[in-house]
């Protein structure tokens, strides 16, 4: 009886623990912030609490983001204020695009989410889960380091800028203030004084903290789905590897060709899902960041307090890390896709049947053609794409210092 017989009798006895496993994370971040997919069809009162959240979310951002824009456009303060004040409304604002993407590609997230959970349920040999377990613990991991360094970035400049207080004078009396996070167009609400000043922080750090799993999870999101992609093709990969086993068994090798193309067609099935999921997102962040990394580069030499400027250098970390997370798995897939045409070619398809080794060229054929994640279908995304990112930010970097300074 051949291999391909015997791998029918196997089946993954820990299938929803692996599945578990592999999405945690980032249920953990998308489920308090409504856009985590229900894999069972929820209810009415499901459904209505969920669009509650939604717009509550939606709300507490744009409640940040707008009287900062207004502060910037209409505020009385320097040039040099409302430069400062562009890099925070920056990052909210992305957080808020991010999460109408997200919010838009529920759908989609569905679908790759119960594909996930359907290929674990079906892995037929043990080798074949340890490849999967493998990718999902490198998407686990990057996951993790997003949540700390976007966190540690962003909530050191909240808090630390933050709970340092201000003075100011009114007439012969002082004064003191929370620093808000982003600055607030004064003509809408005076937040200078109690207790409105101390309301609008508390609702920033908030709001703060849904751009954060809106990041994180749009990170995360796009580090388990790739990797989750990489894992079945390294599984197809893995198996081209025993296809001139027992070559006289002409069935056999004809059953593991079409498990092989069952399977690759199926991985590429689920990275057309998951670029339909995280192209806009790309996009937003690749404009978004290297936008961001200008303004910090631009802000840590001409800001005079140490403290500050250490501040804003790990926020520089943490973006930096940020976009490099998309441009690495963009690569990666990219690479895991190329890497079973070869392996095909480097069989030694020559001992098989004439059949299968028709079969095998169809399999080659398809994987020449590039498989890519791209920024909104303009913009490839790659290690080469990073590179281009930081030119780009020094670019606008020295034409700001130019103009500002």
């Amino acid at each position: 009886m051949g291999s391909s017989t015997r791998d029918h009798s196997i089946t993954n006895a820990t299938h929803h623990k692996d599945y578990q496993y592999s999405v945690q994370l980032n249920r953990w971040f998308l489920n308090p912030i409504g856009v985590w997919p229900k894999l069972t069809e929820p209810t009415t009162k499901g459904k209505i609490l969920a669009r509650l959240l939604n717009l509550a979310c939606h709300s507490l951002i744009i409640f940040t983001v707008v009287p900062c824009f207004l502060f910037i456009v209409y505020g009385d303060a320097s040039l040099q204020t409302r430069m400062k004040a562009i890099g925070p409304m920056s990052h909210w604002l992305m957080g808020e695009l991010n999460y109408c993407c997200l919010s838009m590609r529920t759908r989609d997230i569905l679908h790759c989410v119960r594909h996930i959970q359907e290929d674990w349920r079906t892995v037929k040999r043990p080798s074949d889960r340890e490849l999967m377990l493998k990718n999902a613990k490198v998407g686990r991991f990057i996951a993790c380091v997003a949540a700390v360094c976007m966190n540690l970035g962003v909530f050191s400049y909240s808090i630390i800028t933050g709970f340092r207080k201000t003075t100011f004078r009114v007439g012969n009396e002082s004064h003191s203030m929370f620093r808000l996070p982003c600055p607030f167009y004064t003509e809408l609400m005076d937040v200078r004084y109690s207790p409105a000043n101390e309301i609008v922080f508390a609702l920033q750090l908030l709001s703060g903290f849904l751009v954060n799993c809106v990041t994180v999870g749009s990170c995360g999101l796009a580090a388990v789905f790739a990797m989750h992609a990489c894992g079945q093709l390294s599984v197809v990969t893995s198996r081209l590897n025993d296809m001139v086993a027992n070559e006289g068994e002409r069935v056999d090798a004809n059953e593991k060709l079409g498990f092989i193309v069952e399977k690759h067609l199926r991985a590429l099935s689920f990275v057309s899902y998951t670029e339909r999921v995280i192209n806009l997102i790309c996009l937003v962040e690749l404009v978004g960041c290297t936008l961001n990394l200008c303004l910090l580069e631009y802000y840590i030499l001409t800001e005079k307090s140490k403290e500050t400027t250490t501040i804003y250098a790990i926020v520089y970390a943490s973006m930096t890390f940020n976009i490099f997370i998309f441009c690495y798995i963009g690569e990666k897939l990219t690479e895991q896709c190329k890497n079973v045409g070869e392996k095909a070619y480097m069989t030694e398809w020559y001992r098989l049947p004439r059949e299968t080794i028709l079969g095998l060229v169809l399999v080659i054929s398809r994987s020449s053609i590039v498989t890519k994640i791209t920024a909104g279908k303009l913009v490839q995304i790659s290690i080469t794409t990073f590179g281009d990112v930081f030119k780009t930010s020094f670019t606008y970097f020295n034409m700001l210092r130019t103009i500002a300074m």
